[in-house]
């Protein structure tokens, strides 16, 4: 236990050096300001968590699901900590004088985990990725055609063929995620605070890895931001393709809110009722353990008996009853594989392990996939997403199908000419435009070929358009698809 230091893991070092280093527990304070006031974080409250376009505001969105996994996660932090301080042990692991920020850290990565999720959710990543799948290698083709007919300059690199139209063709919520808050709003945020928002170690167009198959489920990170992540392991001792420790306490406290919150928006939209909802989690936890033990109908039974005076008990008591199981097992095991887990190489959640607690999350998950996410309620709004999004990334076309010069000066060049992507142009937002400004000149100043650098522009071209895309708000997608298409 001795080897395990987190003061190499919680650190004051940001990727932009701060004039004044301060002591950690402000420097992770600080963290949060920035975290509170940036506007990726403000717009979680018009994103979907589960019904899109939702008018009921008592039913969750992306914001208020984030505010219930951050206190998730301060309960789970905080646990973890008693324990480690009842051993006797908080010192040994430099954790001592420091609680209050690795509880900090755990809250900003917790309300920080779906910042770049699109709108409309995973059907949103679904619509952006299969745009690029269906699109983009046409676009990049006209694109470069263009190019060559001006410079001379033909062919398309490896690069692009291995790497960058790969990576382009998944979106992934994680992943842009840390592009928001790092490439796009700037935020400067500790190396620590950033590690703790990384679930995944791969970027898309890296197949995933003998032995990392949970690490590696999902992308991570995108190509774009490859060198800050070899950055940040470098400075917080972080072997490749491993996590940083706190991610798991962030994980779990989402599984926890999220499993319990999706059967209550549920219930609260009338898709379920309380007496379904009781009789559908009964059937699933018989058919995973064949009632081989009676941890979760036993709750169930004393939250019916809660319920006889006020439904509304039923999931107050069911909601109370796991999140104070869930939290103590998942803080066990945090402790159990310490290890494993301060290395970033426990390949799995911590609720795991065939327990009854991680058969009752099983049982509540499946529950929320077989009859609530399937729901028309669900359903017609994600429809009407999907066609919004694939419709507003044809208008953008244009954009891609520009050749590189052409678009990087296209505020001074003829507005006849090319009068359609002028007015798409004015749309895009300044702070993203000015991302890609920088990354073009980063790639000016180094060693590539000139069709590796005509591709890595129009790489950082179309991450512009998906970054665009894809930080709007479920109802604003709807209204500028309207607003363009003259529907």
């Amino acid at each position: 236990m001795a080897s395990l230091d987190y003061l190499k893991k919680l650190t004051c070092d940001r990727p932009e050096t701060c004039a004044q280093p301060r002591d950690l527990i402000t420097e992770t304070e600080s963290n949060r300001g920035r975290i509170i006031q940036s506007a990726a974080l403000r717009r979680l409250q018009q994103k979907t968590q589960v019904y899109p376009l939702e008018t009921n505001a008592a039913v969750r969105s992306r914001l208020t699901h984030s505010l219930e996994v951050q206190q998730t996660g301060r309960y789970l932090a905080k646990t973890i900590l008693d324990q480690l301080k009842q051993k006797g042990e908080l010192a040994k692991l430099g954790l001592e004088g420091i609680e209050t920020a690795f509880t900090n850290l755990v809250e900003m990565s917790c309300l920080l985990h779906d910042v770049g999720n699109p709108p409309f959710g995973h059907f949103g990543e679904a619509a952006l990725s299969r745009w690029i799948q269906d699109h983009g290698k046409a676009c990049h083709h006209k694109a470069m055609t263009r190019q060559s007919a001006i410079n001379g300059q033909t062919g398309h690199s490896e690069l692009f063929y291995q790497v960058l139209l790969p990576d382009l063709a998944v979106f992934e919520g994680n992943a842009q995620g840390l592009r928001i808050i790092h490439s796009l709003q700037a935020l400067n945020l500790t190396w620590s605070q950033l590690a703790a928002t990384i679930k995944y170690t791969r970027p898309p167009y890296q197949n995933k890895t003998t032995g990392f198959a949970y690490r590696q489920k999902k992308p991570g990170f995108y190509y774009s931001e490859q060198h800050l992540i070899r950055d940040m392991w470098k400075h917080l001792e972080i072997e490749e393709n491993c996590r940083f420790p706190l991610v798991y306490i962030m994980e779990a406290a989402d599984d926890i809110s999220y499993c319990i919150a999706d059967l209550e928006d549920g219930v609260d939209k009338g898709i379920l009722s309380f007496r379904s909802l009781s009789f559908w989690l009964k059937e699933v936890w018989q058919e995973f353990t064949g009632e081989k033990s009676r941890y979760l109908p036993e709750i169930i039974k004393t939250a019916e008996n809660a319920a006889k005076d006020n439904p509304q008990n039923f999931i107050r008591h069911l909601r109370s009853q796991l999140v104070r199981d869930l939290v103590g097992y998942a803080a066990n095991r945090y402790l159990h594989k310490h290890t494993d887990v301060f290395h970033g190489k426990l390949d799995e959640p911590l609720i795991d392990g065939g327990s009854d607690q991680h058969l009752a999350l099983r049982t509540l998950k499946t529950v929320a996939i077989r009859h609530v996410f399937s729901s028309q309620e669900k359903e017609t709004p994600e429809l009407r997403g999907y066609a919004a999004l694939m419709g507003l990334l044809d208008i953008y076309r244009p954009i891609l199908e520009l050749p590189g010069a052409a678009f990087s000066n296209l505020d001074n060049l003829d507005d006849g000419e090319h009068f359609i992507e002028h007015r798409l142009n004015h749309r895009l937002s300044r702070k993203y435009k000015a991302a890609y400004f920088r990354a073009v000149q980063q790639i000016r100043r180094e060693n590539y070929s000139p069709a590796e650098q005509n591709d890595l522009e129009w790489y950082f071209r179309t991450r512009l358009i998906l970054d665009y895309v894809g930080g709007m708000t479920d109802h604003f997608v709807l209204t500028e698809y309207q607003s363009l298409s003259a529907i």
